[in-house]
């Protein structure tokens, strides 16, 4: 390999992993005054997905406790950011209109939704596959603004 290409590679790597980085500091981050969007803050010592409505009202969406996946690498922290992310980046184009749930490699998972239903995005695994229609239920009146409607707990 030339010196030049790998010059170009070197720096197309580094600008590609830089960019990723701040998107990632981004989505992590509250959204500013007047902006809505998810984030995961653990503040409170539980990581917990939160939503900033467009009143500028801070919602509490998910309550990530279940250890379930620690074994797979996936900590209730680690859980609660890349969920928060998978929700921004839903939200941000326009796919949270519709939810569903599916089935992909064994696992049932909640998806942003075609509008024929088919899963387009996925949101999160369900823990217990027995509870997804009351997950799915308790997400979508989370999305409305159901008044009293309780976080998931996950």
């Amino acid at each position: 390999m030339k010196k030049d290409s790998f010059a170009k590679l070197i720096t197309s790597t580094a600008l590609m992993l830089g960019s990723l980085i701040i998107n990632l500091d981004s989505a992590s981050a509250r959204p500013a005054a007047g902006e809505r969007g998810f984030w995961c803050d653990n503040a409170t010592g539980t990581p917990l997905t939160l939503y900033q409505n467009a009143t500028g009202k801070v919602e509490t969406w998910i309550i990530w406790r279940s250890p379930i996946f620690n074994n797979l690498g996936y900590t209730p922290q680690s859980r609660c950011q890349d969920v928060s992310q998978n929700l921004e980046t839903q939200r941000q184009t326009g796919k949270l209109g519709f939810l569903t749930s599916s089935t992909l490699n064994g696992m049932t998972v909640i998806c942003a939704a075609q509008s024929d239903g088919v899963c387009d995005g996925i949101l999160f695994t369900v823990n217990d596959p027995s509870r997804v229609v009351a997950v799915l239920g308790q997400l979508l009146a989370l999305r409305e603004g159901v008044p009293n409607t309780p976080p998931l707990e996950l």
